[in-house]
């Protein structure tokens, strides 16, 4: 998707924590992912968050590396996490990575780098995909590590029955209606998501199932959470 359709996207949504349906709290969120990739991060490398959104996952793992940048290719999203959750240690910034002179940039800029990613790979097309695969790997060279949460077809099944059973979810219909979100096709066939990295030039660590905390609650009053896998993967040195 383009920046255009981002930059709506954020520009319309309350500037409150919490207001996008993925914008849980971070013990929510990236403080059960850390202990899922911190042993085999090095924490003197910068961490990038890709797709940083509001900031919020940001501005915690501020805490526990020593550089981070936030990137997003929404320009209202960069501007709501500079203004919302800042830290001493954080730069937000907008980047297109898919354009290969902005990664060339930061690549010379941050030099290794490990990368956080949350619910990307999904938004893209095939061509993009491979290409957002590529530049990570540029990101990570010889010493980053990876982390990425992605939505597999389970998650989009999981959405599609709640809908259809009529269940009153107005942020996940919301997306479901303007980004085809339940029904896009997912980056991988559920569980396999290891093997599109592996496909694509990684070394998987780790992986397993886990949950997306969203910022939705069910009619029962309990927060929705969704079904979708994570990696965490080095740039393959036979490359």
């Amino acid at each position: 998707m383009t920046g255009a359709v981002w930059d709506a996207f954020w520009s319309t949504l309350p500037a409150e924590p919490g207001s996008a349906l993925w914008d849980s709290s971070p013990r929510l969120t990236a403080a059960r992912h850390l202990p899922l990739f911190q042993s085999h991060a090095d924490p003197s490398l910068p961490l990038i968050d890709l797709g940083c959104g509001s900031g919020r996952q940001t501005q915690w793992l501020a805490g526990h590396f020593g550089r981070v940048v936030g990137l997003d290719i929404a320009e209202a999203a960069v501007a709501l996490a500079a203004a919302t959750h800042p830290a001493p240690n954080v730069v937000y910034r907008r980047a297109d990575l898919l354009d290969a002179d902005t990664v060339t940039a930061l690549r010379a800029e941050f030099g290794d780098a490990n990368v956080y990613m949350r619910g990307v790979l999904h938004q893209l097309g095939p061509d993009d995909r491979t290409d957002m695969l590529a530049t990570i790997r540029l990101l990570l060279g010889g010493t980053g590590v990876l982390f990425a949460q992605e939505l597999t077809e389970r998650t989009g099944w999981y959405v599609a029955e709640l809908l259809a059973g009529g269940a009153q979810l107005p942020k996940t219909a919301g997306l479901a209606a303007h980004f085809d979100f339940g029904s896009r096709i997912a980056p991988a066939h559920d569980g396999r998501l290891r093997l599109l990295l592996e496909g694509s030039g990684f070394d998987v660590v780790a992986d397993g199932d886990i949950a997306l905390h969203t910022t939705e609650r069910t009619s029962d009053g309990q927060p929705l959470e969704l079904p979708t896998r994570y990696v965490v993967a080095r740039a393959s040195a036979r490359l």
